[in-house]
């Protein structure tokens, strides 16, 4: 405070103070700024971004030990935000994802339960409406609803077509842990980034985002179940983050501007990626089904794969395409051994020969050390600029000289050191692969 007492916001232009309070966010930090300053308080009531959390609120409300608690409601404090707010709001973000917040309330259930109330599903048509039904539905630009799955897993929620017929000027959406409907969506001209999160849907509710969301640029389906054979079908797409809950039988991409996709699935029997423009494929696979068609990769340049189907996996994307980069990793349930078991060492080096740039991750370095000790023929003729490698924690200088053998001259070596490693450790790998190997332009790193 200032030293007259005075309230040290008074000097603030009311836009800058609103947007302070903006970057706060929070529904509970804005009240308390509100308390605190007249200016702030004024300011409040043009603020465009809010952030609503139902643990927030029933901390904030509940009763002392032994006191009954009283329940926030979240729903109707979003539907209060959104009118005291109207057409400044610009951005809301709604959290009922951890319930209350309190283990021994109520409302709290075992994970995979049911709960047959209703006062935290938020994706519910009443909930919705309550908020985008008013004057800042228009206004928003982005919204953000995490719903209470024991709530919200059993019932379809009409959170979308509401959403669309209301919030027509949206154009960042992101919903968390609910069953969705489509019946009545609208086409939403403006939505640029969508992210399903944790939610149901059907194959024909997929194709119905497709029909109505034409403009997505970025996408993003992290858990999205009940699918069987899921298509993605925008001509705009530029990024894509699709993580596969379950197993379909098909997977297929037709995204004539995708540049980005980072892909984790299971097995698909069928993967059709009919992605022309695409630069970056990062993909986590178990393994590949028998019908993969990719022949829309011609501008693919950087590839990261995680799987033990290593030898498919680089047939089908890295032959006949000029690959740049390249970063391998394992699963983590990787066993000593299975590389090897799973591609022989030899193959690896040719095609690192190959690559300009290689990183190897954690696990994959791990293994692939294990896997030179028995490898017989290492020589090629190499083009590789950049190699990036992890050590695990070692007691003894790794035998690694059949990897180093094929670097180009000037080859850019990065060796990453684990945080565990030894002093020792560090000084006797840096002095003996140096000396061995001076042509290398060495650094050094760790890595936790």
């Amino acid at each position: 405070m200032s030293g007259d007492g005075g309230d040290p916001f008074d000097s603030l232009p009311p836009a800058i103070a609103a947007d302070v309070l903006a970057l706060v966010a929070d529904a509970a930090d804005i009240g308390a700024c509100r308390l605190a300053s007249r200016a702030l308080l004024a300011a409040s009531y043009a603020c465009s971004r809010v952030r609503l959390r139902a643990a927030a609120l029933a901390r904030r409300r509940g009763g002392g030990r032994g006191e009954p608690r009283r329940r926030p409601a979240i729903r109707a404090a979003a539907g209060n935000v959104a009118s005291l707010l109207g057409p400044h709001l610009r951005s809301l973000e709604l959290d009922a994802s951890e319930g209350w917040g309190h283990p021994d309330d109520a409302t709290w259930v075992e994970e995979g339960e049911f709960d047959e109330g209703d006062d935290l599903h938020l994706t519910a048509r009443e909930t919705v409406v309550a908020w985008a039904g008013t004057a800042a539905g228009p206004a928003l630009r982005a919204v953000d609803v995490a719903d209470y799955w024991p709530q919200s897993c059993w019932r379809k929620a009409e959170a979308l077509p509401v959403i669309s017929h209301f919030c027509s000027n949206l154009m960042k959406l992101r919903l968390k842990n609910a069953w969705l409907s489509v019946d009545g969506l609208r086409i939403m001209p403006n939505l640029t980034h969508l992210t399903l999160e944790f939610i149901r849907l059907d194959d024909e509710d997929l194709n119905k985002l497709n029909e109505c969301f034409p403009c997505l640029q970025i996408l993003n389906l992290i858990g999205v179940g009940g699918l069987k054979d899921p298509k993605i079908c925008l001509h705009q797409l530029n990024t894509c983050h699709w993580e596969v809950s379950n197993v379909p039988r098909s997977l297929t991409i037709h995204a004539p501007n995708l540049v980005h996709l980072e892909l984790k699935c299971v097995r698909p029997d069928m993967l059709i990626l009919d992605t022309p423009s695409m630069s970056t494929l990062k993909l986590t696979m178990d393994k590949l089904g028998p019908n993969a068609i990719v022949d829309g990769l011609a501008s693919l340049k950087n590839l990261r794969v995680e799987s033990l189907d290593l030898k498919s996996l680089l047939q089908v994307f890295i032959d006949n395409r000029d690959i740049t980069t390249l970063e391998l990793e394992l699963p983590a349930s990787t066993k000593d051994y299975e590389l090897f078991e799973a591609v022989k060492p030899e193959y690896l080096l040719q095609l690192f020969a190959s690559i300009s740039e290689v990183k190897l991750a954690p696990r994959f370095s791990r293994e692939m050390m294990r896997c030179l000790i028995l490898c017989t023929i290492n020589h090629f003729r190499s083009r590789s600029r950049r190699l990036l490698l992890h050590l695990p924690p070692v007691k003894d200088v790794p035998l690694l000289a059949p990897l180093f053998e094929n670097c180009a001259p000037s080859c850019e070596v990065t060796i990453l050191f684990h945080a565990d490693s030894s002093d020792d450790i560090r000084r006797a790998v840096a002095s003996i692969w140096t000396q061995r190997f001076p042509e290398i332009i060495w650094q050094w790193g760790t890595w936790n």
